[in-house]
């Protein structure tokens, strides 16, 4: 009987050994996703030698995906809010040619808190290889990325509640319908417009569609929703005075 009783002591106290080791492990991995410091790849980055400190500046927290350094400080341009969130791009395998969403942890913390990974595809199906941002012309990947940082912009203002009801609203294809379309919208109003136009203009070429409702309808031929905006759309919303965005040259 004490043996027993000592075996489960011991078994108890390996136990808690563990979901100590668990939680400290969690909560270090947490402090470091939430402290804001500029990642090695940039300080050693050439960048430095090619783009002034004025568009530089717009680099702080990121990871850059290599090779796209240019059309991505671009659109990070627009969004002055995102230059004390954490993004880190990554080019890989993907189905999506371009995703955004909060990293694991960080979907616990506050708002203002959190990172955030854009995912860029450089592998998927044969349908969408025309759509990968390599394949893109330089416009057109400052208009999507912008549409992706604009679904950051959206996320960082939710709070916990709001970002749950979010997630749950993406089981509806209607919801993800006007979720879409509101993101283009944050596109446009930070000043992308133009670029999202090209874009939009791109895919429905591409794809030999007037509709665009997203990867998940490449198979399903569905063109009854403008999920996306139609680049008609886009048009209307465009301040008048609005130029394509990638205008800037190193050193500028």
């Amino acid at each position: 009987m004490v043996y027993k009783c000592g075996f489960y002591y011991d078994s108890l106290m390996k136990n808690k050994k563990w979901m100590v080791l668990a939680i400290a492990c969690i909560f270090l991995a947490t402090v470091s996703w939430s402290q804001k410091v500029i990642p090695i790849e940039i300080i050693s980055s050439p960048l430095q030698n090619t783009y002034s400190d004025n568009m530089l500046q717009y680099a702080a927290h990121k990871q850059l995906p290599q090779g796209y350094e240019k059309e991505t400080l671009e659109a990070l341009s627009h969004f002055p809010e995102l230059k004390d969130i954490t993004i880190k791009f990554r080019v890989k395998k993907s189905f999506a040619t371009l995703k955004t969403r909060p990293t694991f942890l960080s979907m616990f913390m506050p708002k203002g808190h959190r990172s955030y990974i854009i995912t860029i595809s450089n592998k998927t199906t044969a349908k969408l290889v025309p759509l990968m941002f390599a394949n893109l012309s330089a416009e057109a990947r400052v208009g999507v990325i912008g549409h992706e940082l604009s679904h950051v912009v959206d996320f960082s203002k939710r709070n916990d509640w709001q970002c749950l009801k979010m997630a749950i609203g993406h089981l509806s294809p209607y919801y993800l319908d006007h979720f879409e379309y509101n993101t283009d919208m944050i596109c446009i109003q930070h000043g992308l417009g133009k670029d999202l136009e090209t874009w939009s203009s791109y895919i429905r070429k591409t794809m030999h569609t007037v509709f665009w409702r997203g990867a998940d309808y490449v198979y399903k031929g569905d063109d009854k929703y403008e999920r996306y905006m139609n680049p008609s759309t886009i048009e209307k919303n465009i301040p008048a005075k609005e130029t394509p965005s990638l205008q800037f040259i190193p050193g500028k």
